[in-house]
């Protein structure tokens, strides 16, 4: 069962988008919400496994929600402009709806969704059979089909996510992808050395060169042998100073 909650400031809105997932029996809808502050405490109540967002709530977008959003709650953003989608898909986003919603259109995300969550459940488990972290002296194999290259775990400056699992950048300026999840790295790569400071991005501290205030009391990190930074999110700023004091 996927738990989901929906967030749109307007009732008719929050109503059509209940009909249309009442006709997916996998899909079960744990609360609603109006405005930001009302899905924060939904999010941490009801911890769902979806959060349906709109992107215009009144005076508040729903891209300021990203950063209460947990990186093991899919967000589908449902909007009725389409000059978003860009955006949402680099917020790490499952799917893009436009209204009115098409129900054909909504199946295929729900699709996506119940995808996502049996490739979870199936690396939650096998994590339990197998999952003993990695060590800052191993090297990790990553076969991708098209590509496979041994890595040696200290190299690697951080790791992204992308469509389909993640994307793994190294100090020697490699980028290659994985098919594991970000949750799945997070859970395995040695957490002294590495850390989550983005729904979709995790950093090795050690190739850390330089952090800069950003926008919204988020963070830029730069990353050695790296021209673009990685974006700290609020949320995950607060960890780090929790951490380090």
């Amino acid at each position: 069962m996927i738990k989901a909650i929906v967030v749109d400031d307007e009732a008719p809105a929050r109503r059509e988008m209940k009909r249309l997932l009442d006709e997916h029996p996998s899909v079960a809808i744990v609360g609603e919400a109006r405005d930001l502050r009302t899905a924060r405490g939904l999010l941490l109540r009801t911890r769902p496994d979806v959060a349906f967002l709109d992107i215009r709530l009144g005076k508040e977008s729903g891209f300021d929600l990203l950063d209460d959003v947990d990186p093991e709650t899919a967000v589908v953003f449902v909007t009725a402009f389409d000059e978003h989608a860009v955006q949402a898909f680099e917020a790490s986003a499952v799917d893009y709806l436009v209204k009115p919603v098409e129900p054909r259109r909504l199946a295929v995300s729900i699709e996506r969704l119940e995808a996502l969550e049996a490739a979870r459940s199936a690396g939650r488990s096998g994590a339990a059979r197998s999952g003993e972290p990695f060590t800052p002296l191993r090297w990790v194999f990553l076969d991708t089909g098209s590509e496979s290259a041994f890595v040696e775990i200290a190299t690697i400056t951080h790791v992204v996510a992308e469509k389909g699992g993640s994307r793994i950048q190294t100090s020697e300026r490699r980028s290659l992808p994985s098919g594991r999840s970000l949750a799945e790295w997070e859970r395995r790569l040695p957490a002294d050395d590495f850390l989550r400071v983005h729904r979709s991005a995790i950093i090795n501290l050690r190739h850390v060169e330089r952090v800069e205030p950003w926008s919204n009391y988020a963070y830029r990190v730069h990353l050695k042998g790296w021209d673009a930074p990685v974006t700290m999110s609020r949320r995950y700023a607060v960890d780090l100073r929790d951490r380090f004091g």
